[in-house]
């Protein structure tokens, strides 16, 4: 087994199923307390807070996944550039299919969920239980109304959708304009929200067509961050300032923590404190990395890392209704226990071990099909030389595209 320093890759994939536990783990705590409503009473008020505020708090681990998002997206990006054109209908493709399958395979569970936990359903993600919040949720447009009931974790996946299909059209503009996408793409999110952000607190207080685009581009700036990560990565690791600065994102992130404990900041610099430390933690991934940089085989630990990331997704898409449908169970089957933390860490348990099960029966065959399916959509789609055998008569061509 390697004792090699883990690569950006391996560590990328490590923080994206940690995060996915802590977001379990944030929600367990939710709950818990819904099935115990006197638990958070009992307690003083610096206890209840640190619960709340640090352990409860998923919104930190989900700004970590927009960070990690922008970075990755980018990286995808580069690779598909090739004499200044870009293929955006194998990008599209490349998108939807890592986004979409195992979403609506959740969507349907968390409809199933929903029926069985509604004679005894624990009182937390009340909202969305009828056809309209449903229908939002088909089209991936939740941000914008609400959530699904307990399937409220997806709220993200509006955003990430929305980058995805963004950012494919700021790459096609960019290329015909001569300049940079990540560039182009973060001017604009700033501006779309600062716009947003003026004329709700001005002119027209609406959630729905005004706040939530407003939140949804000031979240894409932070998107944006990590792309502008990865675009850079090769000037960042011979800058000494950039070297030293990405050293710092331990201390950033428990800044912001910190700060939010303490009820000594508003939810949006909130956001803006934390895209910069995991922007600055991918500073310090990359700056580490060497260029090129091959996974050795690690044995054991080589399929640890490589089972956290693929519990990642599904473990973020599915513990939400699992969770409450398991807390409803132990509420119909008088199995609550005295103290709320026995429950806590039973639902937190159940939800880890659910997406780590997922990963490996849902996740990758998924993964394996697009695969496929990808080489296919390229190797159609390459450009080919006059006379030159088509892919379904030169399986060499098309493992090749």
């Amino acid at each position: 087994m390697s004792t090699a320093p883990l690569t950006s890759n391996e560590k990328i994939d490590v923080c994206r199923g940690l995060f996915a536990f802590l977001v379990v783990i944030a929600h367990g705590v939710d709950v818990a307390w819904t099935i115990h409503p006197h638990a958070p009473l009992a307690m003083s008020h610096r206890v209840h807070d640190l619960w709340l505020y640090v352990v409860a708090a998923g919104t930190y681990w989900v700004i970590g996944f927009f960070v990690i998002s922008g970075y990755c997206i980018q990286l995808s990006v580069e690779r598909q550039i090739r004499d200044g054109r870009f293929p955006i209908k194998t990008y599209l493709a490349a998108r939807l299919t890592r986004i979409l399958p195992l979403y609506y395979v959740a969507l349907g569970s968390a409809v199933v969920f929903e029926c069985l936990m509604a004679p005894a359903r624990p009182d937390c993600w009340p909202h969305g239980l009828e056809l309209n919040t449903l229908a939002a949720q088909l089209f991936v447009v939740q941000n914008l109304y609400q959530t699904f009931g307990s399937f409220a974790p997806s709220w993200s996946i509006t955003n990430e959708m929305f980058y995805y299909l963004f950012y494919g059209a700021v790459v096609v503009v960019a290329l015909k304009r001569g300049v940079r996408p990540t560039t182009l793409g973060m001017v604009v999110c700033l501006v779309a929200a600062a716009a947003f952000e003026s004329v709700y607190f001005t002119y027209f207080r609406s959630n729905a067509f005004i706040r939530s685009p407003g939140l949804l581009f000031g979240l894409g700036v932070i998107w944006f961050q990590g792309a502008m990560v990865a675009e850079y990565r090769g000037r960042l690791r011979s800058n000494a300032s950039a070297r030293f600065a990405s050293r710092l994102w331990p201390a950033v992130l428990l800044t912001a923590v910190a700060l939010w404990y303490l009820h000594a900041i508003h939810i949006q610099v909130l956001y803006l404190i934390l895209g910069a430390a995991f922007s600055l933690m991918l500073m310090r991934f990359a700056i580490a990395d060497a260029p090129g940089a091959v996974a050795p085989d690690r044995g054991a630990v080589g399929a640890l890392i490589r089972a956290s990331g693929l519990a990642s997704y599904p473990t973020y898409l599915f513990h939400g209704p699992f969770v409450m449908w398991l807390g409803s169970m132990m509420i119909r089957l008088n199995l609550v226990p005295n103290d709320w933390r026995i429950t806590w860490l039973t639902l937190s348990a159940a939800g880890i071990g659910s997406g780590l099960i997922l990963g490996f029966v849902a996740e990758r065959p998924i993964m394996a099909w697009r695969v496929g399916f990808l080489k296919r959509l390229k190797a159609e789609s390459a450009p080919r030389a006059v006379g030159s055998p088509s892919p379904s008569s030169s399986p060499i061509l098309g493992i090749q595209q």
